[in-house]
């Protein structure tokens, strides 16, 4: 498949243009509505939908920008009435929809050369497969995050959380199936697996909205060290790529009502990546199963105090839930390939000769199963 990040180009510079408006000063702090005593809850709660209402129901710009980190409302700072935060704005949903889809399909039947409509069986994650399952766990985080994404955006836009949740899980498959109708015209082909795998990330992400889980669980997609992968041919090389579930300590003391203690800023993640496919001789790729205790960024924002009702806070909180930096969690991995162990290690390990040795030894493979 093309690369999973530039299908969510558009979705993340929606994003961008979403909080952009709200960049300049129209913070309000939920402590705002509640009599000024401070709000203890949980950053799963998070939302864009106070700052972003006020916006689309054109109150004027403050003079200053209120950058407060002590969560202070700015003045002249008014709280929205229950009944005007409930009241959808159907022209920004609709674009917000609009624009997410076509981005989506674009990039696909943007492909040249064009073809007939045909599919491809690309398998799962078995050794001979086209990247080793790679592109799969790739697929199933994307457009888990971009239900994530679209939920904020869907609540900034004055939605009810629960018609949120469930248009923006629609709207995650609909853009995962009009990337696969491009590919089915294009050099890969449409394939059920994607659409499959698109599906359940999506779904996932609705369970984990529904439930309030972000604190406790989630998925993550991560950049590691590796050797310059070869490129050329069909499809992208996976082997600077890593994809993370996580298991979060400290939503697991919340709700069994104990103390973590300093483990409520770790978390421990079950890891998938494949190194060295396509273009590497198959002597030498891997298939990565990890195990390995990381950060979590979710929980040292909360200890930092940022505030999870303004915007800012809302980006930092979901920016941090998707994305796993290199060298913030260590672990092992075994090599399903060659029933081999590495680590403790970021999830780097894979032998430079794996791709040097075949730099100009030969034609490399340029279909996939």
């Amino acid at each position: 498949m093309s690369p999973r990040l530039a299908r969510l180009a558009p979705v993340l510079a929606g994003w961008l243009v979403l909080c952009a408006p709200l960049a300049l000063g129209l913070d309000e702090d939920a402590a705002s509505s509640s009599g000024g005593e401070t709000s203890d809850a949980v950053p799963a709660g998070a939302s864009l939908a106070p700052e972003f209402q006020r916006f689309l129901d054109g109150h004027a710009l403050p003079a200053a920008f209120d950058l407060d980190l002590g969560g202070g409302a700015g003045p002249g700072d008014e709280t929205p009435s229950p009944e005007t935060v409930r009241k959808p704005k159907i022209v920004w949903i609709a674009a917000l929809t609009a624009v997410t889809l076509a981005g989506s399909a674009f990039n696909a039947f943007d492909e040249k050369p064009r073809y007939p409509w045909h599919y491809t069986n690309e398998g799962w994650f078995g050794q001979d497969t086209y990247a080793g399952g790679a592109d799969k766990a790739s697929h199933f985080v994307s457009y888990y995050a971009v239900a994530r994404l679209m939920n904020e955006a869907y609540r900034g836009a004055g939605m009810s959380e629960s018609s949120a949740i469930l248009l923006a899980t629609g709207t995650s498959i609909a853009a995962g199936f009009a990337t696969e109708i491009g590919d089915g015209t294009n050099k890969y082909g449409f394939s059920w697996q994607d659409i499959i795998a698109d599906s359940f990330g999506a779904a996932a992400g609705f369970a984990v909205m529904k439930t309030k889980t972000e604190d406790l669980v989630g998925f993550r997609f991560g950049l590691v060290p590796a050797p310059d992968p070869n490129a050329g041919g069909l499809g992208k090389d996976y082997s600077e790529e890593i994809y993370t579930a996580d298991f979060k300590i400290a939503g697991l003391g919340r709700r069994m009502n104990f103390n973590a203690g300093p483990a409520k800023f770790f978390l421990l993640s079950l890891t998938y990546g494949s190194k060295g496919y396509p273009y590497s001789d198959p002597v030498v790729r891997q298939r990565q199963v990890g195990l390995e205790l990381g950060v979590n960024f979710r929980e040292v924002l909360t200890a930092l105090h940022v505030p999870p009702q303004k915007w800012w806070g809302v980006v930092l909180y979901t920016f941090f839930d998707l994305v796993r930096f290199p060298y913030t969690a260590w672990g092992f991995r075994y090599d399903l390939n060659h029933d081999k162990w590495y680590g403790p290690d970021t999830g780097d390990s894979f032998p430079n000769s794996g791709f040097t040795s075949l730099r100009g030894a030969g034609p490399r493979p340029s279909g996939r199963r």
